[in-house]
């Protein structure tokens, strides 16, 4: 009997967890446009190609090794097409249909022109490889099911020719239920269905896991691009913030200074020319000042319409911050002796403990934790300063701790803040755990 049709052992794709259900290629759901390969992928399935190709010219030698058969036209056509079949997998990828007509033509081609080699397990692979590619890596739905239809009606139908052309025993082997010839075309055919279709379905797999990455990696995207958004977003709310406290408290008195400077140089009467030249210098800085002030505050608040004006805290509303009946417990606690201070300075760090009292409420998971308030006076070395720091007892992961929980947007602020005022700030874990944000800020007293 001619060997007949393509023939696959089960365990080619058998134990494949992740192969879909046959329902998965009858109906299949393809409107996602799987990407091109890329040089990388090309430049392997070229190279791949040759070594295919190498291997199924051995393979002939081998099996014609075995016993006598007709290599065909001048006993190297076998050779031939065995090594077209080869190198046409290079398009696998590139040209999935076009190569799966191709390594489908050269099939047959085999079966008639060489019949002895039909059998052979190279050329079968190669044709399962070419349908499990077009299934992969197709891009036209509608083409691959043609071509799939018409490549597995042209193999069975040439299946079924070629056992309509033989003759075989009419009564079965010692008392079984189908002649010989009737099992071979039987057994044939299950193999063939397995074989077209296990190849379809494998091919379908890879194509949706490789959607599912696609949509994973577009989801992580997305994601990264929200992240960026809102820490984009978070920051430039902090430096409106600090742009209405600026505009609120400092260019007050800026103006305050332009109005005293114009009063002083009108009724100023010791040396009035000089006076009056020196004041009204004093006046025109000042509000000089005063317009850059505003100019600035209109870049830094960028479209923001809020009008939200009110009286701005200080240093002597930081107690306020304690809260001893709510989890964690905070406490305020005050050390130096008190002395005047800056309201730009008491402003920013106020926001400063009040930033930090809110990380230690929202991702410290701490017990308690404390605000401390110190006047530091002036020395020979350094002059006076304040400083405020805020701890807690609270889960510090590392070097990150608790920014690695909010993103790290409200610490960004805390170090605009003391930058703006030339001070210092330490921010991260404690050497016996828990958490620290400290910020000391110069003062002039």
């Amino acid at each position: 009997m001619r060997p007949s049709g393509a023939i696959v052992t089960p365990s080619v794709y058998a134990g494949d967890e992740a192969r879909p259900r046959l329902g998965h290629v009858l109906e299949p759901d393809r409107r996602w446009i799987r990407p091109q390969p890329t040089r990388a992928q090309v430049r392997l399935d070229v190279v791949g190609a040759v070594i295919v190709a190498a291997a199924s010219v051995m393979s002939v030698e081998l099996w014609s090794s075995t016993a006598p058969i007709s290599l065909g036209w001048r006993g190297i056509e076998g050779y031939v097409w065995f090594g077209v079949a080869g190198l046409a997998l290079a398009g696998r990828r590139v040209y999935p249909l076009s190569t799966l007509v191709v390594e489908s033509i050269v099939f047959i081609v085999i079966g008639e022109r060489v019949v002895g080699l039909s059998g052979v397990f190279t050329i079968q692979m190669i044709l399962f490889a070419s349908l499990y590619a077009a299934w992969a890596w197709s891009q036209h739905p509608r083409r691959l099911l043609v071509v799939s239809a018409v490549v597995v009606v042209a193999m069975f139908g040439w299946l079924i020719y070629l056992f309509s052309t033989q003759d075989g025993p009419s009564a079965p082997a010692q008392g079984g239920m189908f002649t010989p010839f009737q099992a071979a075309v039987i057994y044939s055919l299950i193999i063939n269905v397995v074989y077209f279709f296990g190849a379809m379905a494998w091919g379908h797999g890879a194509w949706r896991s490789a959607r599912q990455q696609a949509e994973i990696a577009e989801r992580v995207e997305a994601e990264r691009v929200a992240r960026s958004r809102d820490r984009d977003s978070a920051v430039q709310a902090e430096r409106v913030r600090i742009a209405r406290d600026l505009h609120d408290v400092v260019a007050h008195h800026v103006s305050g200074i332009g109005v005293q400077a114009a009063g002083a140089g009108r009724i100023l009467d010791a040396r009035p020319d000089d006076a009056r030249e020196a004041l009204g210098v004093i006046e025109a800085s000042s509000r000089q000042a005063v317009q850059q002030m505003h100019q600035l505050v209109g870049l830094l608040r960028a479209g923001d319409e809020r009008d939200d004006r009110g009286p701005q805290p200080g240093i002597s509303e930081l107690h306020t911050l304690a809260a001893t009946d709510d989890r964690p417990v905070v406490t305020f606690r005050q050390v130096g002796e008190a002395f005047e201070v800056p309201p730009t300075v008491g402003l920013s760090l106020y926001r400063v403990a009040q930033e930090a009292v809110a990380n230690v409420r929202r991702h410290a998971q701490a017990a308690s934790g404390e605000v401390v308030m110190r006047y530091v006076p002036a020395c020979t070395e350094a002059p006076a300063a304040v400083e405020v720091e805020i701890i807690d007892d609270g889960r510090a992961s590392g070097a990150t701790g608790q920014p690695a929980t909010s993103g790290g947007f409200g610490l960004a602020g805390i170090r605009e803040r003391a930058a703006m005022h030339g001070g210092s700030c330490e921010i991260g874990p404690r050497p016996d755990g828990g958490f620290r944000v400290r910020v000391r800020i110069p003062v002039a007293t």
